[in-house]
């Protein structure tokens, strides 16, 4: 079955219009309904759903995406998930469950519920969020089967719904990454690049460049994180004009694949340097930083927590 996402999503993928953040569902075998619902995913112009503005996992727009948010307690903090995607994905990332999560009602974006009492719906021909196919959620099981006999899907509770999410991580991240780089969101440098602050090449640094995404949809490349951190704490000693983030990625030292900046571990103090020196080593799973840590050296920090002082310590 799994194979069959793979390959009904690489066919999405050549021919789907949609928007980079949100990768229309395929098909289940089971799903006869071919109407897709008249339910505006993504929220153009949306209500303030949620305080969180923007996903911790993947750096959306939370708002745009309220129908599918997900908001949990974890060990790591209080979290707010533009998907049940992210939310299995920070458990997997961090290695840590959550609890007390709360889901958005589709139909109804700002009422929320708990998750074990919602019934998904997987697989109907609702567009999903960050996802192969959608899992959308309603405060009962009638509600979930009404809509399911019009859309298609199966109907399922938060704990097999969850369960998916998590078999769908490893394929569906490859598939992002593809779709993000097809359409822009990330832009490899090119030889002719250079790092907005110091001005090398961040081409030649394939292990540590990362890049932000403007909100006029143009890229500012970084040959590293130092002086990606840099730039985000003090703009003005390189731009004219300030420049308002869409997205952040990062590098990741394990593979080497893009990864919203947001969501991922950084080791600092670490023996290894970037192009900069000292730098901010990103990892997507907390135990892979972890065990760069006990053989290189250096403390786990957030995103949030990366100040230049931090780093060149």
């Amino acid at each position: 079955m799994r194979r069959f996402f793979f390959i009904a999503l690489i066919l999405l993928f050549a021919t789907s219009s949609m928007t980079i953040f949100a990768m229309e569902e395929t098909k289940s075998e089971t799903t006869a309904a071919k109407q897709v619902p008249d339910i505006e995913h993504p929220i153009k112009n949306p209500k303030m759903y949620s305080e969180t503005m923007i996903c911790p996992n993947c750096g959306m727009m939370i708002n745009m995406w309220a129908r599918t948010r997900h908001a949990f307690h974890h060990p790591e903090g209080d979290f707010t998930t533009c998907s049940i995607h992210c939310l299995a994905d920070k458990i997997e990332s961090s290695g840590t469950e959550a609890s007390n999560v709360q889901v958005a009602l589709y139909t109804d974006p700002a009422k929320m519920i708990p998750a074990d009492e919602a019934s998904y719906v997987i697989g109907s021909t609702a567009p999903g969020t960050m996802t192969m196919k959608s899992k959308i959620a309603f405060a009962d099981r009638a509600s979930a089967e009404e809509f399911a006999s019009s859309y298609g899907g199966q109907v399922v509770d938060f704990q097999v719904a969850l369960a998916e999410a998590k078999m769908e991580l490893s394929d569906s991240r490859m598939m992002i990454d593809k779709k993000r780089k097809a359409t822009g969101k990330i832009k490899e440098p090119a030889e002719k690049d250079v790092c907005t602050v110091c001005g090398m090449p961040p081409a030649k640094h394939p292990r540590h460049n990362c890049q932000i995404l403007a909100m006029d949809d143009s890229t500012l490349h970084f040959c590293s994180t130092q002086c990606m951190v840099n730039f985000n704490t003090e703009q003005s000693k390189y731009m004219k004009e300030p420049v308002k983030t869409k997205m952040a990625w990062v590098t990741l030292y394990s593979d080497g694949m893009y990864e919203s900046a947001v969501g991922s571990y950084y080791v600092v103090g670490s023996q290894i340097n970037g192009p900069m020196g000292m730098e901010a080593i990103p990892f997507k799973f907390k135990n892979n930083a972890e065990e760069f840590v006990r053989v290189n050296g250096g403390k786990i920090v957030s995103f949030q927590e990366l100040m230049p002082t931090l780093i060149m310590k």
